[in-house]
């Protein structure tokens, strides 16, 4: 019997250490799973299932922070121990936000209501990121939209626009998730902002591409890819996939992923197109997907007096992400 394996990969913009996160991103996860299952809880915390992650805040980090030097001014010093040498954000607010939200006990639209009313919130961002979308739509090489874009998030333009930068990241991923391929693992893929993106990337290229055929050959199984706060439904990101230039059946990743759940915070301002079945109804079409499911949730997560219903520790609290998780471990 093929063992379940669950992998994580986070998303854009700079973060605590990789081990840090990795503690961040399991404390969520176990809170929502304690509420909606003991016995998924038993089965991760046993080693029953296997949990991995797919960190590369290192490469966010070092990006943001050489684009903007306040960034560089958060990030912890190279030699504090306590940080793993390396520049990266302290955990200790994060895990004090994660605590305080964990608090509020269920995350429904009557406790989103009085989050926002209470903190400072970022739903204007929604504009932001229409904007930024429409600028990926269009972009060219050229020097000024490369400009453009770094300025506005430096770490997803790199990815974009920079062949090494972008292998780098995916590279992160593709080393956990080949492994589990190889051990003929049950697979569990949770991705979040970002992270869908080279999640998408990783599986187009495992599954289409003829360097990966002995991977190919041994059938590949993510019975369900779990996309938290996708920007995927957004056309700019979509013309800027790694499988963007190809047509008809050489597009889309291909039989590698059964079951597609997408969940969308309401005002979560990447994924403000919160739907993934209509815009790639032709994985559905072309067989190469089961189900494309759509959702929908409250993201209470509030740091330094605001809300951000973008978070990944939100979504991962959430019982609705949680019941998710728990039914693809017990089944």
């Amino acid at each position: 019997m093929p063992r379940k394996h669950i992998i994580f990969v986070h998303g854009r913009s700079i973060k605590p250490s990789a081990s840090r996160k990795k503690k961040l991103i399991n404390d969520a996860l176990m809170h929502g799973l304690s509420k909606v299952s003991p016995d998924a809880v038993e089965a991760i915390c046993s080693g029953t299932v296997k949990c991995s992650f797919a960190y590369y805040g290192d490469i966010n980090n070092s990006i943001m922070a050489t684009h903007d030097p306040d960034i560089a001014a958060r990030l912890t010093a190279r030699n504090n121990k306590a940080y793993e040498h390396e520049p990266c954000l302290p955990h200790e607010p994060y895990a004090e936000s994660l605590r305080q939200m964990l608090d509020i006990g269920t995350f429904d639209e009557a406790a989103y209501n009085q989050v926002i009313s209470q903190y400072k919130d970022l739903r204007y961002l929604n504009n932001a990121a229409r904007a930024f979308s429409t600028l990926l739509s269009v972009l060219t090489r050229s020097r000024a939209n490369e400009i453009i874009l770094q300025r506005s998030s430096a770490d997803m333009g790199a990815y974009l626009m920079s062949r090494k930068t972008g292998s780098d990241v995916r590279e992160r991923l593709q080393n956990p998730l080949r492994r589990a391929i190889n051990a003929r693992d049950e697979i569990c893929l949770v991705s979040h902002s970002m992270g869908c993106v080279v999640a998408y990337d990783v599986l187009w290229k495992f599954s289409q591409m003829s360097e990966y055929e002995n991977l190919q050959r041994k059938n590949p199984n993510v019975s369900k890819w779990l996309t938290l706060g996708c920007p995927l439904g957004e056309a700019g990101v979509r013309a800027n996939l790694y499988d963007a230039r190809e047509h008809a059946g050489g597009r889309f990743p291909k039989a590698i992923v059964k079951d597609w759940v997408n969940i969308a915070a309401y005002d979560d301002f990447i994924a403000h197109d919160p739907t993934m079945a209509d815009d790639f109804a032709e994985m559905l079409e072309y067989g190469y997907v089961d189900k494309i499911t759509d959702k929908r949730m409250y993201n209470c997560w509030v740091h330094y007096n605001t809300s951000n219903p973008h978070k990944l520790y939100g979504y991962l609290a959430n019982e609705l992400v949680a019941t998710e998780i728990a039914d693809w471990v017990n089944r």
